[in-house]
């Protein structure tokens, strides 16, 4: 009923129902709890009718029993709604009070609260899990900018009416608008291509009857549009402020390119010292090097390069023999990284290269993205930063590494007069953060080193401002890949993606489940158009009288006017050349450098890939691998996260209860899984799994009747005259019948092997049972693989055999020759099937009908 912004109609149905669950359905849990108390209570008080005695069972012990107090547990959990309201009566009461309001209203006052949480989150998470990193965290401030800027983001005085099914609902449903305009702009450069291939066609076809005729063929008009075959281009799509796309023609790496070849050579050489900088130069040093266990620094003696010899220091264990290390400092805190001194002999470098995000530190300076203006830093160190500014976390860690190495005097060592490596070129490396670092120690060092070179792998989006990202071409090379989320992250970029999600909310026009079932399944490029039609109103006649898009328009306002002011307001870009790595066919073997310019990083895309294209290892691979020779044709590039055969695989999966991915079918498997599940906890924990008829042979060879039992796995019971004050004979069982006391075995009997395995196959089949439905009553909540249906048809079938072969029990030895351990007679017991017998007859045709089911599903998925 309604949309998610227009819940028209909805509370005439919503109300009476949550009336009755509140007042009505908490009757029976009230009625239910305090029956299971007093029947307990009741059933205690002379220890269930056998007085002081031990009694032999009890009545609340058992599965059942168990159950039983799961669901009176899960009751009382629902009576505690009520607490719950009269609490948070109380609190808004004294929320809303005079002084209370005032104090803690406030724009400061939530800024503290929401820096106060952030900062017992990350220091729970530290103490929780120790390798994470976090000592060096003490909630006084670290989280301030991040939580500002959060308020900011969220706009702390305008509430937007969104919930998490909003999220996931808009979130794929923009996914999607986002592939529909890519394609979109797509088709359109492939129908200029093809009418400019048209006329050429056509242009030719004159120019050959001219040639026929003998007259001379005028010179072949350039129609070609940009990017089509032979050129060594690419059409980019750079979005536009309004969320459109603008096709841009970008040029290739050429191996005819010298610069081009010797960056590529380059950027794939210093990639392996990105990578090893997160974990090998430290194991390196310890295991190698002798670094104590503790001590942050490694630190050779560079006094004495000369007459030192590097071959005990080169990084051989990591594949590194050309490099030697030269110093380290693993210390992470807010304001220290990881970083280390490599000596390259292969390439006459020093190299200096940053670890990216790896602890709970680099996460608190990777939210510290306000600008910090560098006119102070410009002045010390001999650049020119008036007017320009810095991602302030990334900055302070650069400071911290500069102040570092002239502490330490590496690089005075290094490139000292009687130095080997004092004609040595200086380059600085990292990967992520440690790419933003690096960009930024660069800047710092440059002055004192002129040539210096600096290769920053995913490096954050939001470095420098646009006119210092600009000056920084001629010493700076960031080298992204494809859809990689990180250098993408920005203030800007990220309030623009809000904004497109709010308007993609306002635009459906479905009730909002059908709009969850029509995102999570698979859609092909051709049908997008088709698929968002009917999911979503034209962005131009979104509904504006509606009380969510009032709350859209009021936070849009105040965010506006906020964005007018305040440091924010300066646009941090990635700085240098920036080259770009495409994933032409979308199955990560082929890929396409182009030079690409920093505005076409300014829209977040909602890719499958966002996340893993930031990782380093498969980064330097392609590197490595990268052939310039490569010919393309007609290369364009666009990022589609939604390919048609990898769609089924590649879907994100939620858990939504009851949304029913597979349909209607999980409901009827499930039920009969917890059929199959209640009949076989039954069947094993009764005592009446069998009736057994004795017949005694004394040592004399007499015989005689024995006792009528009914026997289980565990337990078993006597039987008794179905009338004990009329005729009974005991040797005739139609005049017996089961006692309602179920004993345990004495410890004088002991199971034979039969019963043994009996035993043990029932245990197994009860925990298969319970897995498998477990995986079928998830199928109802969210989508399984096919190879998920396949398992639990395995499973089902396994605990089929299991729960078929707890029928050995009748080959064991109560059901056959018996002789006592103690006594001189031998007993020949037979046994026909009882209650638990039959039940679990039942619960394993209901365990291979649930593996029949499984497998239908399996064919279907």
């Amino acid at each position: 009923v309604g949309t998610p912004t227009q819940p028209i109609g909805r509370d005439e149905y919503l109300r009476p129902l949550l009336i009755y669950k509140i007042l009505a359905v908490n009757i029976f849990p009230i009625a239910l709890l305090v029956f299971g108390l007093l029947k307990v209570a009741d059933v205690r008080k002379d220890n269930y009718g056998c007085g002081d005695e031990n009694p032999t069972s009890y009545p609340d012990e058992g599965p059942i029993y168990g159950l039983f107090c799961l669901l009176l547990f899960t009751y009382a959990l629902e009576l505690f709604i009520w607490p719950a309201i009269i609490a948070n009566k109380i609190i808004r009461w004294i929320r809303s009070s005079k002084y209370v309001r005032n104090k803690r209203s406030t724009t400061k006052a939530k800024g503290e609260r929401l820096e106060q949480c952030l900062g017992l989150v990350l220091k729970g998470a530290s103490i929780c899990f120790k390798e994470m990193g976090g000592g060096d965290l003490k909630n006084q401030g670290e989280m301030k900018d991040f939580a500002s800027n959060l308020m900011e983001f969220a706009n702390n005085d305008a509430k937007v009416d969104v919930v998490l099914s909003d999220m996931y609902v808009g979130g794929k449903m923009l996914a999607r608008v986002q592939a529909e305009r890519r394609l979109l702009a797509i088709q359109q450069l492939q129908e200029a291509s093809n009418k400019n291939q048209t006329e050429e066609e056509e242009e030719n076809a004159v120019e050959d009857e001219q040639a026929r005729e003998g007259e001379a063929a005028p010179n072949r008009r350039k129609l070609l549009s940009s990017g089509t075959v032979n050129r060594k281009s690419i059409m980019t799509l750079q979005t536009k402020s309004d969320g459109n796309y603008v096709l841009s023609e970008k040029k290739v790496l050429s191996s005819k390119n010298t610069d081009d070849v010797e960056m590529l050579k380059n950027a794939a050489h210093y990639s392996g010292y990105a990578q090893f900088i997160y974990f090998g130069i430290k194991t390196a040093a310890l295991e190698d090097f002798n670094l104590a266990e503790g001590v942050e620094t490694f630190a050779r003696d560079l006094k004495n390069l000369v007459t030192a010899s590097a071959d005990e220091y080169r990084l051989t264990s990591l594949g590194c023999e050309q490099a030697h290390l030269c110093y380290a400092n693993f210390s992470n805190g807010i304001a220290e990284t990881p970083y280390a001194v490599v000596a390259d002999d292969a390439e006459n470098s020093v190299v200096i290269t940053v670890r990216g995000t790896n602890s709970l530190e680099d996460w608190v300076i990777d939210l510290q993205y306000v600008p910090l203006p560098l006119d102070e830093v410009g002045k010390l160190l001999g650049f020119d930063g008036m007017g320009h500014h810095c991602h302030k976390g990334v900055l302070t860690r650069a400071k911290w590494m500069y102040n570092d190495l002239k502490k330490h005097q590496v690089l005075k060592q290094l490139y000292a007069n009687d130095s080997p490596y004092k004609n040595y070129n200086l380059v600085v490396v990292g990967h992520s953060l440690g790419g933003g670092c690096a960009q930024v120690l660069s800047l710092l060092l440059r002055p004192g080193f002129p040539s210096l070179r600096c290769y920053a792998y995913e490096p954050p989006g939001c470095i420098f401002d646009d006119r210092l990202a600009s000056e920084c071409s001629e010493f700076i090379t960031s080298i992204i890949r494809h859809d990689d989320v990180v250098p993408r992250i920005t203030q800007p970029n990220l309030e623009t993606l809000r904004d497109e999600f709010f308007d993609v909310i306002a635009r459906i026009k479905v009730p909002k489940i059908k709009a969850f079932h029509d995102v999570r399944a698979p859609c092909a490029e051709e049908h997008l158009k088709e698929r968002n039609a009917k999911m979503l109103v034209p962005k131009h006649q979104i509904e504006r009288e509606t009380a969510f898009y009032e709350q859209v328009r009021k936070f849009r306002t105040e965010r506006a006017e906020k964005n007018q002011t305040g440091e924010v307001s300066v646009k941090l870009y990635i700085p240098g050349r920036i080259i770009h790595l495409v994933d032409i066919r979308g199955d990560e073997t082929t890929y396409i450098a182009y030079h690409a310019s920093r505005y076409e990083f300014n829209q977040v895309v909602l890719s499958k890939t966002l996340l893993s294209d930031h990782a380093i290892p498969p980064l330097v691979n392609i590197l490595r691998s990268l052939n310039l020779d490569d010919t393309h044709e007609v290369n364009v590039f666009h990022s589609n996260g939604d390919a048609v055969e990898n769609d089924e695989e590649e879907e994100v999966r939620m858990f939504i209860c009851c949304s029913s991915p597979h349909g209607k079918f999980p409901y009827l498997l499930t039920l009969f899984c917890l059929v199959a599940c209640i009949f076989s906890i039954t069947s094993n924990g009764v005592c009446n799994y069998v009736d057994r008829t004795t017949t005694v042979r004394e040592s004399d060879g007499t015989t005689s009747p024995g006792l009528g039992l009914s026997v289980g796995l565990y337990g078993y019971t006597l039987k008794q005259c179905k009338d004990p004050y009329g005729t009974c004979d005991e040797s005739n069982p139609e005049d017996l019948v089961g006692s309602k006391y179920c004993q345990t075995y004495p410890t004088t009997i002991h199971p034979d092997s039969y019963w043994t395995a009996a035993r043990t196959v029932s245990i197994l089949s009860v925990m298969l049972g319970f897995a498998g439905l477990a995986l079928v009553s998830i199928s109802t909540c969210t989508k399984l693989k096919r190879k998920t249906w396949t398992i639990a048809c395995a499973i089902f079938l396994l605990t089929t055999l299991f729960q078929g072969l707890q029928f050995l029990f009748l080959k064991g030895d109560l059901c056959n020759e018996w002789t006592h351990p103690d006594n001189e007679y031998v007993a020949f017991g037979e046994c026909s099937l009882s209650t638990g017998g039959y039940l679990g007859i039942a619960s394993t045709i209901f365990w291979f009908v649930s593996a029949v089911g499984c497998s239908r599903m399996a064919r279907q998925v």
